[in-house]
């Protein structure tokens, strides 16, 4: 495993030098192609967040089995709030409201610019961040225990929800919803949050099974293997985003609001429709495949699942963020090959080495304690 740490971090360390060289020739195009791989790796440990803090109030062995994989993804937060630190440098090249001409704006966006300013936009990001990290060192050390003693903690995971979901709301908002002012939507952030879910449960079901025979290990019934559990939990958190994301299609079709509309009409013409067609085609292939019992119960099976629903994960996070930032045909895709090396080689060589230390994840904590 320690080679593998040092591979990714090779990979990462080329993929930053590519990133660089991209930003040096299109610094606007680069920062839209950097800015999606950093949601997509912020997500995971978000993700993982609300499912630690989820099971922290009602329990139960499909939670067990996958606490120390998500505990894990969760301890890599920090890094996914420091991938975010570039676009901050500029935000100018991918937030059009930062430098755009007020007298040009539609009226609407106007009426935001009170909320969408830079000094308002960086405060509200160190307080989404100040109250992840909080969040994240109270979490790991809470479910650091064994398993099923949890008791105690119902409150503080219960508050953690509530400013969690207020802080995605923002996150939501601020680096998603403002590429677009125009567009507006109450939903959007639940949106965020299932698919967050989605991509964090198919992780930790994939680190899970690569080591353990999970369809031979007792479920939360009798005559039913742990494998299934999970595949139905992450049925579960598939069929919320699928909801979620046509209710928000259905509204805002329904409701003929031509902003809203445009905002679907740029994510389904150029090109794009394909991206959206196999987003489609991962998630339903996924929903088909958590209805089957016997590949539940098979390793391959659960594998074959959960990669499919990390992979719709990750084209959803791309299709949503990428088109009103790229311009260019497909060999403009290159800026996305170097972030995605970048980001993902440091983010696996820190996953890998977390993964091997467990110890380390509450280093912190166990510091204070010997202090």
């Amino acid at each position: 495993m320690r080679r593998a740490e040092q591979s990714f971090l090779l990979a990462g360390a080329a993929g930053i030098v590519l990133c660089a060289l991209g930003a040096s020739l299109d610094a606007k195009a680069m920062s839209g192609a950097w800015l999606a791989a950093a949601i997509f790796a912020l997500s995971l440990p978000l993700g993982a967040l609300t499912i630690l803090m989820v099971h922290g109030l009602t329990g139960g062995r499909w939670g067990e089995a996958v606490r120390q994989p998500l505990r894990t993804i969760a301890a890599t937060l920090p890094l996914g709030l420091v991938f975010l630190v570039p676009v901050l440098t500029r935000p100018g090249l991918v937030f059009p409201w930062v430098e755009a001409d007020a007298a040009k704006l539609p009226e609407m966006v106007l009426q935001k610019l009170a909320y969408l300013n830079v000094p308002f936009f960086l405060l509200r990001f160190v307080v989404c961040s100040a109250i992840w990290l909080v969040l994240t060192w109270v979490v790991l050390g809470s479910t650091n225990a064994p398993a099923n003693s949890n008791d105690g903690n119902g409150k503080k995971f219960a508050l953690g929800l509530i400013l969690h979901a207020l802080a995605v709301s923002v996150f939501a908002i601020d680096w998603m919803l403002s590429i677009e002012p125009e567009f507006t939507s109450t939903v959007y952030a639940l949106c965020e949050a299932a698919a967050e879910v989605v991509g964090a449960m198919a992780l930790a079901i994939l680190v899970l099974a690569a080591s353990r025979a999970l369809q031979l290990m007792p479920g939360g019934e009798e005559e039913v293997a742990l494998s299934e559990d999970l595949a139905n939990m992450l049925l579960g958190f598939v069929l919320a985003w699928i909801y979620l994301t046509f209710m928000q299609w259905l509204v805002v079709w329904g409701g003929d609001l031509p902003d809203e509309i445009h905002w679907y009409i740029a994510r389904a013409t150029d090109g794009w429709q394909y991206l959206l067609w196999l987003l489609i085609v991962f998630h339903f292939a996924a929903l088909a495949a958590s209805l089957s019992h016997r590949l539940k119960r098979r390793r391959n099976g659960l594998v074959w699942l959960a990669s499919v629903a990390l992979a719709g994960h990750f084209a959803d996070v791309f299709w949503r963020i990428r088109p009103p930032l790229f311009s260019g045909g497909l060999l403009a895709l290159w800026h996305d090959v170097a972030a995605a090396i970048a980001q993902t080689g440091l983010w696996l060589a820190l996953f890998l080495f977390l993964l091997r230390r467990p110890d380390r994840i509450v280093w912190w904590k166990r510091e204070a304690a010997h202090g």
